[in-house]
């Protein structure tokens, strides 16, 4: 094991042990994406291939352990994978791009174009998925506009150097905590959207992007304190029936100058932001729940919506699928 971590990570998520290629295969695309994959010399695995796994709201982490000579090919993951060698060494392909990766490196792989990685006999990798429209939504989030391009890294990033080291320290805190037993990423799921946006955070400002100097910039800017002040109220209070009078009263100013605040910081009005805060909420719920106990009008209604005919339709508009979709998922 690297200097990265004194131990394989996610030993509480081991999920399986084998030298069976084709089931490494099935466990790995049912988890990430379907993908081919290429083994050299016999086909047979060296040593024991080995899975780790533990989901996120909008991703995972996975420990992986090949025992082999790889190559794995995709036709376009859908989202975004950060790979972080562990031992041994990879060859990551993106588009027309290419990085050769070892401990102390890792690769950024966008959703949006052709992937493959080639990994050595003794190659073992931390991966970390995080879903494209989380991420691209949460960064419209972070830059105060609905609209973006299509986001896109960077994809070498040296976990020694700059910002990276803070995603370094932040990915080995979530590692951590995901190991303890009285964790509340394992007793309560919704929990882990906290952690997830931590990460994406992270990743976000510590990873050259198309947006890092916007993002930059939106970090030298100071919020006023009840912009701030409405957007805590929001997260906390989604569930209950909300109205702008309620807002201004909670923040103490004027409706026109906390719309003026929200319009500058957001480009959205408080109450849009708490339509995208319960249609986040839903989407996550909806992502999580059981659909033989569960149903769309009961996740809806417990997040605040009432006109659910409405909310169907700006529920499609956000995540590109019917709630009920989802849920069928």
């Amino acid at each position: 094991m690297s200097e990265l971590f004194e131990s394989p990570p996610l030993q509480r998520h081991f999920l399986y042990k084998t030298r069976d290629i084709e089931a490494v295969h099935a466990y790995v695309a049912d988890i990430l994406c379907p993908h081919k994959v290429e083994v050299s010399g016999s086909g047979k695995l060296s040593q024991d291939a080995v899975v780790h796994h533990a989901a996120l709201p909008n991703g995972g982490l996975m420990y992986l352990v090949y025992g082999t000579e790889i190559r794995v090919d995709v036709s376009q993951l859908g989202f975004f994978l950060l790979e972080l060698p562990l031992s041994g060494a990879s060859t990551t392909y993106c588009g027309n791009g290419s990085v050769l990766s070892e401990p102390g490196q890792a690769v950024v792989a966008g959703p949006y174009q052709q992937f493959a990685s080639e990994w050595t006999v003794d190659c073992s990798k931390l991966l970390i998925k995080i879903e494209s429209n989380a991420l691209e939504n949460y960064l419209s989030t972070l830059l105060g506009r609905r609209q973006i391009r299509a986001l896109d890294f960077e994809m070498q990033v040296d976990l020694t150097a700059g910002g990276s080291r803070s995603l370094l320290r932040t990915l080995r805190w979530i590692l951590q905590e995901l190991d303890q037993p009285d964790s509340l990423l394992n007793s309560a799921p919704l929990g882990g959207q906290q952690y997830q946006r931590m990460l994406m955070w992270s990743l976000l400002h510590s990873q050259p992007n198309n947006y890092s100097e916007e993002l930059a910039a939106r970090q030298a800017t100071q919020v006023p304190h009840y912009v701030v002040q409405i957007q805590r109220y929001i997260q906390q209070h989604y569930a209950e029936s909300i109205s702008l009078e309620q807002l201004v009263e909670h923040a103490n100013v004027s409706e026109r100058t906390l719309l003026e605040g929200f319009k500058r910081f957001h480009d959205v009005s408080p109450m849009k932001l708490l339509k995208l805060t319960r249609l986040d909420y839903v989407h996550l719920a909806l992502k999580e729940a059981d659909p033989s106990v569960s149903n769309v009008t009961d996740i809806a209604l417990a997040a605040g919506f009432s006109q659910l005919g409405k909310f169907s339709v700006e529920y499609k508009e956000r995540f590109g699928e019917s709630p009920s979709e989802t849920l069928k998922f």
